[in-house]
Parts: structure tokens; sequence; C-alpha cells
């Protein structure tokens, strides 16, 4: 436990003293700018114009911080052969959950950040107490962190940052996608293709399906989210993170480092 913790202590630290940090700022600030303009050119219903681009903010903070501060730092320790020491000192699988609990740490700032920021501008610009962005940025929490993990897993396989972040882009838009291409072939029924219907079936088991965690336009709309699609997205979020760091933590154990 606690080499994770220095792992994701570290992580943290670093990432607030690096010049990454700054743009991610301006783009906030600038982000903010942008969701008050598009509002303005609503005719009455500028609050709901300011969360609907909150919305789209929370995911793309989500990806940025995934990407960027998750698995780019994670390769630079690499080339900077960090990793090779700190592999000799702790466990394998402690590096990669504290690697993955750092990156969740700055995830959940930025997205209590960004929540704050869209709350008030919500507030101040369009009347309306939005309580439901911050259930919103929980969501964006279970989201991006599933897919941090799915990056940690291609990085234990010893992939190029390259090719890791365009995996992890992949793999955010296939698992927005799953469902209405199963729906789209239930529908086509005898004329869809059995080999494509079953392909998109083994895809939807394997990788993450990222609608569980969509409760976007109740939260806009003010509608309550039953109790057992909490659970379930909640429950489905831990198994499969579970499962695929434990995954994750074999094949790098697996690798001659």
């Amino acid at each position: 436990m606690r080499p994770m913790i220095y792992i994701a202590r570290s992580m943290l630290k670093e990432s607030l003293r690096s010049r990454i940090i700054w743009g991610m700022l301006l783009f906030l600030a600038l982000f903010f700018v942008f969701s008050v303009y598009i509002s303005f050119l609503s005719l009455d219903t500028p609050a709901r114009f300011i969360l609907n681009a909150g919305m789209v903010g929370l995911s793309l903070v989500g990806l940025a911080v995934t990407i960027l501060f998750g698995l780019y730092a994670m390769y630079e320790e690499k080339n900077r052969y960090e990793r090779y020491v700190l592999l000799n000192r702790i466990p394998r699988g402690a590096y990669l959950m504290g690697k993955f609990a750092g990156t969740v740490l700055i995830q959940a700032l930025f997205s209590m950040v960004t929540a704050i920021g869209i709350f008030g501008l919500t507030w101040y610009f369009g009347n309306t107490i939005a309580y439901g962005i911050f259930g919103a940025a929980y969501w964006t929490m279970l989201e991006f962190s599933l897919l941090m993990a799915v990056g940690i897993f291609f990085y234990s396989m010893e992939t190029g940052f390259p090719l890791n972040a365009m995996l992890v882009i992949g793999t955010y838009i296939v698992g927005h996608s799953t469902r209405e291409a199963m729906l789209s072939f239930i529908g086509l029924g005898k004329l869809g293709s059995e080999l494509h219907y079953y392909l998109v079936k083994a895809l939807c088991i394997i990788l993450p399906d990222f609608d569980f965690f969509n409760f976007r336009l109740a939260l806009i709309h003010h509608e309550p989210i039953p109790v057992e699609k909490i659970l379930i997205s909640t429950g489905y979020w831990a198994f499969y993170l579970a499962g695929i760091l434990i995954l994750s933590s074999v094949f790098l154990k697996q690798k001659d480092i």
C-alpha cells in the first residue's frame, strides 16, 4: 500500500509542477468563455446551452488528462529510465496502481474545477442552480478512470505512446458506439450479417461500455436517475476496473525489465 501511495503522490506533485497544467487551465478558461458566448446566441435557454457545453467540456478534460497527465507521464518516466529504478524497489502491481491512482486524483481535480466553473456560469448567466453538473463530474470520473485503466493495459504490453494514445481514443469511440451497433443489427434482422453481428457482440463484451455512465440528458433535464442504474453502473465500473488492472499487472510482471 505504501509504495502505491508514494507513486500516486509523486505523480500528482510532478503533474502540478509541469507546464502542461497551465495549458489545461488556459483551455478551461477559453472553454468557459466559449460556453458563455454560445449561451448568448440562445433565445431563452442560456442555462441549457452552458450545461450542454459543460458536459462536452468534462469529456474533453477527462480525455486530455488521461492521455497527457496519465499515459504521457508514464512514457516520459520510461524514457528517462526512472521506471527501471522504481521497479527494482517496488512490486510492479503497486507501480501500476500508483500511476492509476495518481491519474485519478488529477482527473478528480480537473473535473471538479470544470464542474464548479460551469455551475457558476449557469447560476450567473442562466439564473439556474444546476446541481446535476456535479453528478456529471462523478460519471465522468468513472468513465475516464476506466479509460485510463485501458491505457495502462496497453502500456503493460509495451506499446509505444502514439499507438497507445490512438488505441485509447479508439476504445473511447467504440465504447460509445457498440450499443447503437447492436441495435442496428437487431433492427436489420435477417438482412444483417451474422458474422458482423457476433463480432460486434464480442466487442461489447471485451471492450468497456461507456454508455453505462451516460446520464447527461437526465442530468440536464433534472430527471431522477434510478438507484438500480447507479448501482449497476458503479458495479460494472468496479468489476471491469479490477479485472483489467489485474491483467495489466500480470502482463507487466512477465516483461523482462
